[in-house]
C-alpha cells in the first residue's frame, strides 16, 4: 500500500467535497479550510503509516471518504476529520438547563467548535468516537496510538453477525451521488439553469434509477415512468466533475 498515493487521492478530490452539502447521507472524509489542510495532512500521514504497520488496509473513495479495513475481522471503519461542537460546552449547557428553564446566550458564544478526528465502524447503529486534534503538535505518536487502540477495542466488541449488512461496494457511484451532483449544479449554475429545473421538479426528485448515455440523461420512476433530457454543455461540465468519462460511455445508477 502506497501511502503517498492515498494522500494524493485525498488532495485530488477535495474540490468535490462542496457537492456533499447536497448529499442525502453523511459522507466522511477531511473537511477543513485550504489553509489548514497541509497541517492536517501531517497527522493523516502519521496515522496512515501506523495503520499500515498494523496491517490495516486504507481505501479512499471518489468523494474522499476514508475507510480503514481492520485486518482481524475485515470490518470497515469510517474516518473523518472536521469541526465538531465542543462536548464540554454542551455538557455545561445541559447542566445549566437542569437548574434553569432557559439560558440566554449570544449566538456566537453558545458553544465552541474544535477540530476532531472521528471514527465509526461501518455498521448499522454504531456510534462515532471523536478525539480533539491539535495541528501544531511536534509529533502525533500518542494520539495515533490512542486512536488505533480504540479502533481495535471497538471492533472487538462488535457482534460477529449483523441483522442488516451495509454495502461494501464503497467505490461504486450510485443514484444518491448523481442526485447530489444535480442539486449542486442547480445551486452553482443558478435558478434558470437546466439542473435547477431538474432539481425543482417534484416528479424527478425521487427516481429509482437513472442512466447516462452520452449527453442523454434518463430518469426512471415508479410505475414505469421515464423522463429523458439532453444535457446542456454547462450541465455536462458539472457531471464531468464526478464522471469525467460521462460523454464517452453508458452508465446506470441505482
Amino acid at each position: 500500500m502506497n501511502i503517498e498515493s492515498k494522500l494524493q487521492q485525498l488532495r485530488k478530490v477535495r474540490k468535490l467535497r462542496a457537492i456533499l452539502l447536497f448529499h442525502r447521507r453523511q459522507v466522511g472524509g477531511i473537511d477543513v479550510s485550504k489553509e489548514q489542510y497541509s497541517d492536517v495532512q501531517v497527522f493523516v500521514k502519521a496515522l496512515f503509516k501506523q495503520l499500515k504497520v498494523q496491517k490495516f488496509d486504507i481505501q479512499v473513495t471518489h468523494w474522499g471518504e476514508i475507510y480503514l479495513i481492520e485486518p482481524a475481522r475485515d470490518i470497515h471503519i469510517r474516518l473523518s476529520i472536521n469541526y465538531k461542537v465542543n462536548i464540554d460546552d454542551i455538557e455545561q449547557i445541559k447542566l445549566a438547563l437542569k437548574l434553569k428553564g432557559y439560558i440566554a446566550k449570544e449566538v456566537d458564544g453558545f458553544a465552541r467548535e474544535q477540530l476532531c478526528v472521528s471514527f465509526c465502524a461501518y455498521r448499522p447503529g454504531t456510534k462515532w468516537r471523536r478525539y480533539p486534534l491539535e495541528t501544531k503538535l511536534a509529533n502525533y505518536d500518542e494520539l495515533v496510538t490512542q486512536i488505533i487502540t480504540a479502533m481495535k477495542f471497538n471492533v472487538a466488541q462488535l457482534s460477529a453477525t449483523v441483522r442488516h449488512e451495509l454495502s461494501k461496494d464503497i467505490h461504486q457511484i450510485n443514484l444518491e451521488d448523481v442526485m447530489a451532483l444535480i442539486c449542486y449544479g442547480a445551486a452553482k449554475l443558478g435558478p434558470d439553469s437546466q439542473l435547477a429545473h431538474l432539481s425543482n421538479n417534484k416528479e424527478l426528485r425521487s427516481p429509482i434509477s437513472c442512466k447516462l448515455l452520452g449527453h442523454q440523461l434518463m430518469l426512471f420512476g415508479y410505475y414505469c415512468e421515464q423522463h429523458e433530457f439532453f444535457l446542456s454543455p454547462s450541465s455536462m461540465k458539472i457531471f464531468r466533475m464526478l464522471l469525467p468519462e460521462v460523454s464517452e460511455s453508458e452508465a446506470e445508477f441505482v
